[in-house]
């Protein structure tokens, strides 16, 4: 399970300033395969700094493989692309 990118990263209106919400198309390579799906996700920034994800698909998004890796390489990919500075800003 590899995340191969995020395209069409779009901002959504939000007005928690702690809170930034955005929608994508994730590439995600699953064994053999190629696959595109619509996701959202929120990067929230804790009290202390910290940031902490959440990362949801589209409904109706079907993929042959466990929800809780491929969410948890999503947050990695997510937070490498948020601290280089990669991520749009609101």
């Amino acid at each position: 399970m590899k995340v191969l990118g995020l395209d069409q990263i779009r901002t959504d209106d939000n007005y928690i300033y702690y809170r930034r919400n955005y929608t994508a198309q994730a590439k995600l390579e699953l064994l053999s395969k190629t696959l595109s799906a619509n996701i959202s996700f929120t990067i929230e920034m804790g009290p202390f700094g910290d940031k902490i994800i959440y990362v949801d698909l589209a409904p109706g998004t079907d993929i042959d493989y466990p929800l809780i890796p491929v969410k948890s390489a999503l947050k990695t990919y997510i937070l490498s692309l948020d601290n280089e500075g990669k991520l749009p800003c609101a």
